[in-house]
């Protein structure tokens, strides 16, 4: 498994240089999340929000500032991660990080932003248990993960310096996995199919999306 206190530093650097094939910088794949994310969370109400494995907290910053009323638990077990992300973070009130959440903290949304292919295949039920634990009632858990069917991001995995390990999961199979931990699905729909073009093109998404062709899917998952 990948040690990330070792990529803490250089994680933007080597995440853009990885996804130079999509012509996009990194932080596109962050905005093109929150696009959806947003259409799910309301940013009127004052949310308990987890962004599970969030790594540097590329993602958990523009939560936090896309939803300002909410309060913001970035969590990895990456200390060194959570040093960076500490620092990106700096001046913003309702975001903190940690690498020990509390499991008397729920939440009403988690999010799960491309972490499960960092999991070993035998540790995936027990992680996604944990994270059960740790939703509210009505709360909702927001899965993304790597299509290993788009011969793209399987060769964007492969040349990822952090990714080296990884294991991309089939839907098929990550859907087993949520049943197999009495979790419901609430939406599911691939995702991304248009990375390097305009924002109109990604209209089309939305009737593309039970095609296994984009680059990732997209799981939400309640209990």
């Amino acid at each position: 498994m990948v040690n990330f206190d070792d990529h803490a530093i250089t994680y933007r650097k080597s995440l853009g240089h990885s996804l130079m094939l999509f012509g996009q910088k990194e932080s596109f794949f962050d905005f093109y999340k929150m696009d959806l994310l947003s259409a799910i969370i309301s940013k009127g109400v004052a949310y308990d929000l987890m962004d599970y494995g969030c790594g540097v907290g590329k993602l958990t910053i523009l939560i936090a500032k896309e939803f300002p009323k909410a309060k913001v638990c970035g969590y990895d077990i990456s200390a060194e991660s959570m040093r960076v992300a500490e620092e990106e973070s700096a001046g913003l009130k309702n975001v903190f990080f940690t690498t020990a959440p509390s499991n008397e903290q729920k939440y009403d949304f988690i999010i799960v932003a491309n972490v499960f292919h960092h999991v070993e295949p035998i540790e995936r039920k027990e992680t996604l248990l944990k994270i059960k634990m740790l939703l509210k009632p009505g709360g909702k858990i927001i899965i993304f993960e790597h299509n290993p069917l788009n011969p793209v991001t399987r060769y964007i995995v492969s040349q990822c310096p952090f990714d080296k390990d990884a294991e991309i999961i089939l839907r098929r199979k990550f859907l087993k996995l949520t049943a197999d931990c009495g979790l419901k699905t609430d939406g599911k729909k691939y995702i991304l199919f248009f990375p390097w073009s305009p924002k109109i093109f990604r209209k089309m998404e939305k009737l593309l999306g039970f095609m296994p062709l984009g680059a990732q899917y997209m799981l939400v998952l309640t209990l």
